[in-house]
Parts: C-alpha cells; sequence; structure tokens
C-alpha cells in the first residue's frame, strides 16, 4: 500500500475541497439527515429528498441505517439564486428539482435535478440550461457517505494500490474510505504528444460506476454514469470522511442549449458484480459484440506478417486462434489498400518492418488473400491492420504531385495536402513512419477511412475484420473544429472522443454488414468508447493495471493482451530471459478471462516460437482454449473459496461454464462453492490441470442450492468445466 500512500499527500488539497463544495451547496441537508420532505422509491430503496433537490438519505429494505447523508449536483464557483422549485410531480412518479445558479464574474444557469424510479434503481438526470455566451466550469455529482467506517468501497479500478508498476494486484478486493483520486481512462497529465498514454497506470477506471459495500450486512449500493453521456474529461475522487465526487470537465454551456447527464443508483447485495450486473444488463449494447462472430475469433493471438505455413497442430495445442496482421503491407500508414481493382495488381509495401522469410517489397490482393484463406482452412483467422488517428509516411518532405494526378494516392504528402487537409492534428511528424496525427472526425478523413474498410470488405474476402491501433491519441483535442459539446481554453473545440464516437456510428454498421468484426488496440480504456467494438487486442494489457481495465470492458468480448519480447525478441536475438514466473502469468489471464499473445513465428516485438516459452504455452494451453467465449457471470456470489490464498471466477461459456482456480502455491486441494446460476444440480464437472492431457472427473456435492466442489491441483491452478450431465445417466 506505499503507492497509495503518496497518492494520498498528492491530493489532500482535494480533500478540501470536497468538503467546501459540500458545505456551500448542501446546507440544507444539514438541517434534516433522517427524512426528506420528498421521497423517491423503486423496490428496497428509498431515496429521501430535502426542498432544493438535495439527497438528504438513502435507504435500503426495512433497515433504518442511513447509506447517505448529503448529496447533489454541483458546478464550481457558482451558487444559489433564491430558493429552487420542485417543478413538478410527473405520472412516472419522478421527482424534478429546478434552481437558478450563477457564478461570480456573471454566468447564470438553471439547473435541473430529476429523479426517477426504474426497475432495480433509482435514475438521477441532470439537466442544465443558459442563455449567456459558451463557458465551462466542473459539473459535479456529490454525495457523502454516512458512517463510511463501516463501509468499504470497490470500483472498476485499473489497480486497488494506485501501483503504476506492471505487477498485477487483484482488482476484486475492497477498500476502506481513503483519500483517493482516479481519472475516467488513462488521461495520464501531460504536454509531450510523443509520451504513449497507455493503459499502465494504477490511478484510473474504465467503466464509470462507485460501489459502497457492507459485507456484514450483505449490501451494497452503486452509483453508475451512463456511457452514453458525453463524457470528455471526468475525475473520481473520494475522502477518508465518505465524501464522494464525479466532476465531468470541458463540457460545453451556453448559447441556450441545453446538456444532459444521468446516472442510477443501484442497490445490490454485497459483491463487487452487482453493479457491473447492472449496467451489462441495462447498457447491454456497450458490452455485448455487435457481431458475435467475434466470439469464435477469440482466443490467443499474434501480431505477425509471416505469409508462410506455421505449425498447425502445435498452435492449437495453445489456444492459437488469431492473427493480426503485421502493419507492414501499406504503401503508407493509412492507406492500407491502395484504391486499385484487380486482386492481381500490386503496389510497393512501406518496408519500414524487417521483411519475414519469403516476403518481399511487393504486395497484392491475391498475395494477401491466399494467406489468409489457408490460416482460415486451418481454423485461424486474420484481422486487418486499421489505424483512424495516423496517416502518412516521412510528411516532412515536399509534395511530389499535383491535385489532379491520377497516382496523387503514392504520395501521402500530396494526397494529405489536396484530400485531407483539415483532418491533420499534429503535423510535425511525433508518430512512427513520419506520420500525421490526424482527428478522425474530419468529414473528409471519414469519407478516406470508409473507403477503406469497403475495400477491405471487398477486396480481402477471407479476412475476418479489422483491428484499429493507437487509441491513445484520442486523448485530445482540436482546437480549429467545433464537435458541438466541447469547450477548450474558452473556445469550441471538438473532443476527438466525440469524433471516435462519430466515426464508429459509421464504421460499425458499415463492418457488421459484411459479417466483418472490429477489434481496437484500446490505449484509451473507457466504456463509453466501446459500443461498436467488437474484441480487444491491447498492445499494453499485459502489465497489471492494463490487464485489469481491459477486463471490465471485455466482459462479455474476446479479450486478448501482448506478450512482451522479453520472452524473447522476434529477431532471436541472443539475450533470452525467461519469465521469473509462467504459473503467475497464465493464472492471472485465466482469472480476468484474457488471452495472452502466443508464440508465433515472427511476431513483431512479441513473443517468439522457442522450446522453453513454447512448453509453458502447452502446459497452459488447454485450460486456455476452454474459455473461449467466455462471458462473465455476475450472479450474486456466485462463486468463492474456502482455501487461503486461493482465487477464483466464474465464466459462461458455450459448453456450459468454466471456472478458474488459481493461486495456490503448493497446496493440493481447494474447496470451490457455487451457487446462483440456473440448473446447478444438474452439471457434471471435470478438472483441467496445467500439463495435462485428460480431463480429470470431478465428484460433487448438491445441497441447499450450492454446489460444492473439492478441486485437485497442480502447479497451484486447475480450470473447472461445468457441462449439462449425459441424459442417460
Amino acid at each position: 500500500m506505499a503507492s497509495t500512500n503518496v497518492k494520498q499527500s498528492n491530493i489532500f488539497s482535494n480533500t478540501i475541497l470536497i468538503v467546501l463544495i459540500f458545505i456551500c451547496l448542501h446546507s440544507s441537508a444539514q438541517k434534516n439527515t433522517t427524512k426528506g420532505i420528498y421521497q423517491v422509491k423503486s423496490g428496497t430503496i428509498s431515496l429521501q429528498l430535502g426542498s432544493r433537490g438535495n439527497i438528504v438519505g438513502l435507504f435500503i429494505g426495512k433497515s433504518q441505517a442511513n447509506w447517505i447523508s448529503s448529496g447533489g449536483t454541483g458546478l464550481k464557483g457558482f451558487h444559489l439564486l433564491g430558493e429552487g422549485s420542485v417543478n413538478s410531480l410527473k405520472k412516472d412518479d419522478s421527482v424534478v428539482f429546478t434552481r437558478t445558479m450563477k457564478d461570480s464574474i456573471g454566468h447564470t444557469c438553471v439547473v435541473s435535478d430529476i429523479f426517477t424510479p426504474q426497475k432495480g434503481s433509482i435514475h438521477w438526470e441532470i439537466s442544465i440550461t443558459s442563455k449567456d455566451s459558451c463557458w465551462t466550469t466542473p459539473i459535479t455529482t456529490q454525495l457523502k457517505c454516512a458512517k463510511p467506517e463501516e463501509k468499504r468501497i470497490w470500483t472498476a479500478w485499473s489497480d486497488p494500490n494506485h501501483s503504476d508498476k506492471k505487477e498485477w494486484n487483484d482488482p476484486f478486493v475492497y477498500l476502506p474510505f481513503s483519500n483517493q483520486h482516479w481519472t475516467y481512462g488513462n488521461e495520464k497529465k501531460t504536454t509531450d504528444y510523443r509520451e504513449l498514454h497507455t493503459p499502465e497506470n494504477g490511478d484510473f477506471v474504465s467503466v464509470p460506476m462507485f460501489s459502497m459495500i457492507v459485507p456484514a450486512t450483505d449490501k451494497a449500493v452503486s452509483i453508475i454514469l451512463s456511457p452514453e453521456d458525453h463524457i470528455l474529461n471526468m475525475q473520481l475522487s473520494v475522502t477518508e470522511a465518505g465524501d464522494l465526487q464525479f466532476d465531468r470537465e470541458k463540457n460545453r454551456i451556453g448559447n441556450g442549449k441545453t446538456i444532459h447527464f444521468s446516472m442510477d443508483i443501484v442497490p445490490h447485495e454485497a459483491d463487487w458484480r452487482g453493479g457491473l450486473r447492472w449496467m451489462a444488463s441495462r447498457y447491454a449494447n456497450f458490452f455485448n459484440p455487435a457481431n458475435p462472430t467475434a466470439d469464435e475469433i477469440g482466443g490467443c493471438g499474434a501480431y505477425s506478417g509471416y505469409e508462410d505455413i506455421v505449425d498447425v497442430a502445435r498452435l492449437k495445442k495453445m489456444a492459437f486462434r488469431v492473427n493480426w496482421k503485421l502493419s507492414d503491407d501499406f504503401p503508407w500508414m493509412g492507406m492500407f489498400l491502395p484504391p486499385l481493382t484487380n486482386d492481381t495488381d500490386t503496389w510497393k509495401r512501406a518496408c519500414d518492418e524487417p521483411f519475414p522469410p519469403g516476403k518481399d517489397s511487393i504486395q497484392s490482393f491475391r498475395k494477401m488473400n491466399e494467406h489468409t484463406k489457408w490460416l482460415r482452412k486451418n481454423g485461424f483467422y486474420e484481422l486487418s491492420y486499421f489505424n483512424v488517428t495516423e496517416l502518412g509516411r516521412n510528411m516532412s518532405k515536399p509534395p511530389k504531385r499535383n491535385q489532379n494526378d491520377p497516382e496523387l494516392w503514392k504520395d501521402p504528402v500530396s494526397f494529405v495536402k489536396y484530400k485531407i487537409p483539415n483532418g491533420v492534428l499534429i503535423a510535425d511528424n511525433p508518430t512512427f513512419y513520419g506520420a500525421h496525427v490526424m482527428d478522425c472526425g474530419d468529414a473528409a478523413y471519414q469519407q478516406f477511412i470508409l473507403e477503406q474498410a469497403k475495400r477491405n470488405i471487398k477486396m480481402l474476402p477471407y479476412n475476418s475484420g479489422i483491428c484499429i491501433d493507437r487509441m491513445d491519441w484520442l486523448r485530445y483535442f482540436n482546437l480549429k473544429a467545433d464537435d458541438g459539446v466541447t469547450l477548450v481554453n474558452g473556445k469550441p473545440a471538438r473532443s476527438l472522443f466525440e469524433s471516435w464516437k462519430s466515426l464508429l456510428t459509421k464504421l460499425g454498421p458499415l463492418m457488421h454488414q459484411a459479417k466483418k468484426v472490429i477489434f481496437v488496440n484500446p490505449m484509451a480504456m473507457r466504456l463509453d468508447l466501446m459500443k461498436d467494438i467488437d474484441g480487444f487486442y491491447s498492445e499494453h494489457g499485459e502489465s497489471g493495471p492494463g490487464l485489469n481495465s481491459m477486463a471490465f470492458i471485455s466482459l462479455r468480448k474476446p479479450a486478448i493482451t501482448w506478450t512482451y519480447m522479453w520472452w524473447g525478441t522476434w529477431q532471436q536475438a541472443p539475450k533470452f530471459e525467461l519469465l521469473p514466473n509462467p504459473d503467475q502469468f497464465f493464472q492471472r489471464h485465466l482469472y480476468m478471462g484474457v488471452f495472452p499473445t502466443a508464440p508465433y513465428p515472427y511476431n513483431n516485438h512479441a513473443i517468439n516460437p522457442r522450446e522453453e516459452t513454447d512448453n509453458e504455452y502447452l502446459a497452459y494451453g488447454r485450460l486456455l482454449d476452454a474459455m473461449h467465449g467466455k462471458k462473465w457471470v455476475l450472479a450474486a456470489h456466485c462463486v468463492e473459496t474456502k482455501t487461503k490464498d486461493v482465487k477464483v471466477n466464474l465464466f459462461e461459456v458455450p459448453s456450459g461454464y468454466v471456472l478458474p482456480v488459481i493461486n495456490a502455491g503448493t497446496t493440493e486441494f481447494a474447496i470451490v462453492l457455487v451457487r446462483n446460476i440456473p440448473n446447478l444440480n444438474k452439471l457434471e464437472a471435470t478438472v483441467i490441470q496445467p500439463g495435462a492431457q485428460e480431463d480429470v472427473p470431478l465428484t460433487t456435492r448438491y445441497h441447499d442450492g450450492v454446489l460444492e466442489l473439492k478441486v485437485p491441483l497442480k502447479r497451484g491452478c486447475a480450470m473447472v468445466k461445468l457441462v449439462k450431465k449425459n441424459k442417460k445417466e
């Protein structure tokens, strides 16, 4: 916890600010902390509200224990004008509170809080309207937990200890209230655009939610923010005193427009799964792949431009399924497939990557198709490299062609100058290949991207789809454009988060209607960006924070992580270092439901075939393959273990369920309990152990709705399979 203590000292000033905001905006809550003037009730949850729409109490069931003593909506630097009013009591039993607010320089706005009972939650919507010229200030949701010393907290944190190291820490732990701060997504603060903003930071959340938990009473409450909102930058802060605050930044207010934010207050059991279960149901289109074929594609992956035959049987034993085709087939970054009409037409590759054996500088659609067809025939899949934030090659050179040149596409400098001049975000070659950083919200650039996608569909019929690289650039703002929702430095701008969403509303249906998938390298790890995404291949997902954060956004989607070159470079350099503890590496991937990269020939800056590492993949291959098509089971307390230090999780798969048991060390058996899944008493169990070629039958005991398993372990691990019993038995 040492890293947490360092963070606490850095954010202590935020603690004071939060407390002051609460005092200013919720003084009425101090007068009445147990009973409100108004009540909004849904099922077992009762929300008590004061005269200004401020929360003064939250109760679950018949308990008299108050969960939230105060809360409401605030705008930084603003104060109330008058007392506000209750505008209406609607037929749906919602209560609407409206008030006018003003800051010290004269900005005014009308703020409304609408509380509506819904099945399983109380829905809370915020609307803000101002007739002034555009302005912005942090828009806050503040809550104060009653008796925080009795509660524990949980969120979809990248690391519960705020660790930025590549170590892995179990994210399914509950912590006491303390002075903590997270960003939504890995929004590392820096002005150096050459610095990669990867998901390796331990100080962010990938899903916008927060849970307060009381294990002793088996009760919890989650605050769940809508991923459908225009969330640009957002911070989450808590204090030791029980204060909780979400701060939304850079949202444009004014010109008579109304902006909206919404969230839900959700009661559930004292289990981290409860809030995620509700969210995955309510916002299913953010969690489910739009193209179900993605589940078939998911497995151990590769990033290779190798086009020769591979050892099919060996790779299948390692749970390998998909190659993300290395980005070396294009003439220049962004021109992935040239505007040629025949599959025999050729072009010269950029050749910025070393040649694998048997591959020269000339490429064609036919050559690419032949290799992809061979992979599909042997049960494997291939995804094309795609990138929507980088374009060009050696862009500092002068243009070579004029606007009407029929081969304008061969020169990226000329092409951008004449075809996509307004799509350039950063032009001083900050990235690989000497390419520009681009804004995918630009109309002309979007059209170019969609043309590339259409060419992929038409010219590469055996290809399964695309995998989009470099989402880290999305953290930037285009100060020369306007998305209608963003304000930066007092001026309209376009957030590249909004640009991405705009592009995917077109790219998603285009690819999905052609029965192709969209995977991404989620270097911007935020749920709201993933609505049209089918799966993940993260270049930075092997580290602890990257693995955890991707697991949360891939609850129902396939996810693959990089396995870095410290297990052997693709050039097979003499220096080679075996991972200190392969068991920990594989077991945390099983636990989080994520596949690693397999040792594939000529993987680029990733693991390559080598006897020492191949043997580890062969030992764990059957366990990895068992979670093919996994969906997280989020039923209440669905799985737990009585064995010290052991960790367990539960996934649904096409054949039934799989249950990884990890971290047992030298322990020979683990006692595992499974509950709250359908037809539990009709399931039979077998066990896959590392290195074993056959499943081990497992005797089960079913009593009082609980399936009890005594799981035999090897290397501290096992994968339990639960399938329907044979009807003949």
